[in-house]
C-alpha cells in the first residue's frame, strides 16, 4: 500500500471542488420548495448535472494525477470502481493539462493550442 501523502495542489484543489458539488446538490433541495414550482423542473435537472459534473472532473483530476505518476492501470481500475463512459481510467488531454498545472509543469505547443487545455491548464496554476 503507498502511503505517500496526497500533493498540495491536489489537498487544495479537492475541497473546492466537493464544496462546489455540495452547494449544487444544496440548490437541488432549494428547488424542492413550493414556492419553486415554475422553475423545479429545469432547476433541478440543471443544478444536479452541474453536481455529477463536478464530482466527475474531481475523479478524473485524480485519475489524471495517478496516471501522472505511472500508477498501475489495474490497480487505479480497481480503486475507480466506475464504469462511466468516459473511463477514469483514461484521463482525457484537458485533465493532463489539469494536473500539469496544478503540479507547476509546462505543456508542450501542440498541447496548450487547444483552448480547453489552456484553461485546464490555466485552473489549475491558479488552484496550485
Amino acid at each position: 500500500m503507498d502511503s505517500t501523502p496526497m500533493p498540495e495542489p491536489l489537498r487544495r484543489a479537492i475541497p473546492h471542488l466537493v464544496s462546489e458539488s455540495v452547494q449544487n446538490c444544496q440548490e437541488v433541495l432549494r428547488y424542492t420548495e413550493p414556492d419553486q414550482a415554475h422553475t423545479w423542473k429545469r432547476m433541478t435537472l440543471y443544478r444536479a448535472t452541474d453536481a455529477a459534473d463536478t464530482i466527475d472532473m474531481m475523479a478524473l483530476l485524480i485519475a489524471a494525477y495517478c496516471e501522472h505518476t505511472n500508477m498501475d492501470p489495474p490497480r487505479c481500475r480497481s480503486a475507480s470502481r466506475v464504469e462511466r463512459s468516459r473511463s477514469v481510467l483514461t484521463a482525457h488531454e484537458e485533465d493532463r493539462a489539469h494536473v500539469a498545472g496544478l503540479m507547476g509543469k509546462a505543456l508542450s505547443y501542440e498541447v496548450m493550442r487547444a483552448p480547453t487545455n489552456r484553461m485546464r491548464h490555466h485552473r489549475g496554476q491558479a488552484a496550485g
